[in-house]
């Protein structure tokens, strides 16, 4: 299996090293173009991550002829797997569900809907959940923890008295929504978690409390203060209206194969269709060239090299978009969304611990550099495997920089041995500078709809401004089918497949 130069590893003989982790995301050869110089393509799609995989799937399905770009050596994004001795590493998107109707459909295609795997072992030595939220550590059932951050979680978000059914009765269409009124909808778009929080924080013990706050923080991986409570409510209408549904839907089922079994076939069938590609091409920038007779648009990739096409898909991630230039100039108001941003600097490591004992162990502390950890399966050399979580904590940890501060972290959340640990620092990567998207009060309804608007001929797909499962790999794909239905329905009749 060749290797990847992202990610990071950490032993006690080896210290941290970057990237030589196994990935069967990586393409090689990086590049298979056999167009002819000057050659107009249907479509370029910028990013191989779900969204880009989604659009260049569909569109050579369709017959059209598409050349994907990628800045990295892999497809997948912000989602890939890496396997170390044995075992498989989600670095980024990693859960799987039915309520995901784009994923699932994926899932089914490529018949991986029934080879899972679970999260939650039970059975292990320690059988149980421990929280710290008030300076000592508690032990409790994982059955009592979920009742008391379902409790907790459904007084927090039931603003409406019908627990969001009447807020949000359409998750997938929110701010144009045929049963609620968009200025109802936008007064709640406003409220930050924390206001929240402090309307109805009397209503919770202390444990539920900081249960609570934890949890939101691992969700937005913002802080308090600038992460949306709509985000929660659209959270909870996704979940079918039940907090029951937050470990089956967020933390229980993987693809046994990892996600990156999942990309590599979406591509390499892209490829079988006569998807022409180059990875490691990060791009400078874009220019519509279009008149009102020729369809025209130019993508420079930063090592000077030019390409055409008639349609541009970017998937390029919110908090990169700053990075590329765009003649004509975005419009002031996309300008402004992209300099804002979205405030997820969430922190994901994986650590292998000494021992089988914590493999059924659950745990949150707050506050704590990480601040939950989940026993998630025993590897190979019958050691537990841990994934701790993590808030924005950017001005202070660099987790390449400071592997003891996350052994520390980890063990303030439970004593463990850490043997090994496996991490993506998702912030200071360039080519995504955060994690999945989370927005600030009042963000939606000022950017949503110019941020999922075409430039001309450039369409933009990305979780990041997904209708549904906006920050999720069911957003990523959803944008992905959305810009490639819409390019087929302008192409097709001007178009026949390209024979290279």
């Amino acid at each position: 299996m060749t290797k990847t130069t992202d990610g990071y590893s950490w032993t006690a003989a080896t210290g941290v090293t970057s990237g030589n982790l196994h990935c069967k995301g990586v393409v090689e050869p990086a590049e298979r173009r056999n167009a002819p110089v000057g050659h107009v393509y249907d479509a370029i799609v910028i990013g191989a991550g779900y969204s880009g995989l989604m659009a260049a799937r569909d569109l050579t399905d369709r017959g059209l002829s598409v050349l994907m770009l990628e800045a990295r050596d892999r497809v997948g994004g912000r989602t890939y797997t890496v396997e170390s001795d044995g075992f498989l590493y989600e670095m980024g998107g990693t859960w799987v569900t039915h309520h995901m109707a784009y994923l699932f459909k994926e899932m089914v295609q490529y018949k991986m809907d029934k080879d899972l795997m679970l999260t939650h072992h039970r059975g292990y030595d320690n059988d149980y959940f421990t929280m710290n939220v008030t300076g000592a550590t508690q032990k409790f059932s994982h059955e009592e923890a979920g009742q008391m951050m379902g409790r907790a979680w459904d007084i927090f978000v039931n603003v409406d008295d019908q627990n969001c059914r009447q807020i949000c009765p359409l998750p997938h269409s929110q701010l144009d929504n045929i049963l609620v009124d968009r200025k109802e909808v936008e007064g709640y778009d406003q409220i930050s978690c924390r206001e929240r929080f402090e309307e109805i924080k009397h209503l919770l013990s202390p444990e539920e409390g900081g249960l609570l706050t934890a949890l939101l923080l691992h969700i937005s991986g913002g802080s308090m203060e600038n992460s949306s409570l709509w985000d929660m409510i659209r959270s909870h209408a996704l979940m079918s209206y039940s907090s029951d549904n937050f470990g089956p839907v967020w933390t229980t089922f993987k693809l046994r194969e990892g996600q990156s079994a999942l990309a590599r076939r979406m591509f390499n069938d892209a490829v079988s269709n006569g998807l022409q590609y180059a990875f490691k091409k990060p791009i400078r920038s874009i220019h519509d060239l279009s008149t009102g007779k020729v369809d025209l648009v130019e993508v420079i990739s930063q090592d000077g090299r030019i390409h055409h096409a008639r349609r541009v898909i970017s998937t390029i991630p919110l908090n990169v978009l700053h990075s590329v230039e765009f003649q004509p100039p975005l419009s002031l108001k996309r300008q402004e969304a992209i300099k804002m941003g979205h405030v997820n600097f969430m922190t994901k490591i994986h650590a292998e611990v000494k021992g089988p004992g914590l493999t059924s162990w659950n745990g949150m502390r707050y506050p704590n550099l990480l601040m939950f950890g989940y026993g998630d399966g025993v590897t190979p050399n019958g050691n537990a495997h841990i994934v701790g979580f993590g808030k924005d904590e950017r001005d202070t940890f660099v987790p390449e920089r400071d592997p003891e501060k996350i052994i520390d972290s980890f063990q303030k959340l439970h004593p463990m041995e850490v043997q090994k640990m496996i991490f993506h620092n998702w912030i200071t990567d360039p080519w995504s500078q955060g994690g999945p998207a989370w927005w600030t009060p009042g963000y939606m309804s000022r950017y949503q709809d110019e941020l999922q608007s075409r430039h001309g001929n450039v369409l933009f797909a990305s979780a990041d401004w997904a209708n549904g499962w906006r920050a999720a790999i069911d957003g990523a794909l959803e944008q992905g089918s959305h810009a490639a239905i819409e390019v087929v329905a302008e192409l097709k009749d001007r178009s026949v497949k390209a024979k290279f």
